[in-house]
């Protein structure tokens, strides 16, 4: 037989166990601007690689163009890492006060999670 107290320390065993839920996250979040990060790497680096292999096309469009291109790419490239790191900075932010929500109020989380599941058990069995 079980006693309250020992029911209690396996409960918060479990919930410490458990508690990384923000980190996991968080870690999904940065993964998937890391993500993003590299495609766009490998879509400048392919373009700087064609700008590279027009050097030798002559004429006053091509190296406008050229020109062009470079100025696009800079810029494009300055904008993707303010963006990344905004998107971080929002994203740890949203995680964090998410987290801080679920831990203050879980009852009510609970409810809603138990009310979306029995709503979508309801609109599949209609089917």
């Amino acid at each position: 037989m079980r006693s309250v107290t020992a029911g209690r320390g396996g409960h918060g065993s479990a919930s410490r166990r458990n508690g990384n839920g923000g980190n996991r996250a968080a870690r999904a979040t940065r993964q998937a601007g890391l993500h993003a990060a590299k495609d766009f790497e490998t879509l400048f680096a392919d373009a700087e690689a064609l700008l590279h292999s027009t050097v030798d096309v002559v004429g006053d469009q091509a190296s406008q163009a050229r020109a062009r291109l470079q100025k696009s790419l800079v810029q494009a490239k300055d904008r993707l890492a303010e963006d990344l790191e905004s998107l971080q900075e929002h994203g740890m932010e949203a995680v964090s006060a998410a987290d801080d929500f679920v831990h203050r109020r879980p009852w009510p989380v609970i409810g809603l999670a138990a009310l979306a599941a029995i709503s979508a058990g309801f609109l599949l069995s209609r089917r």
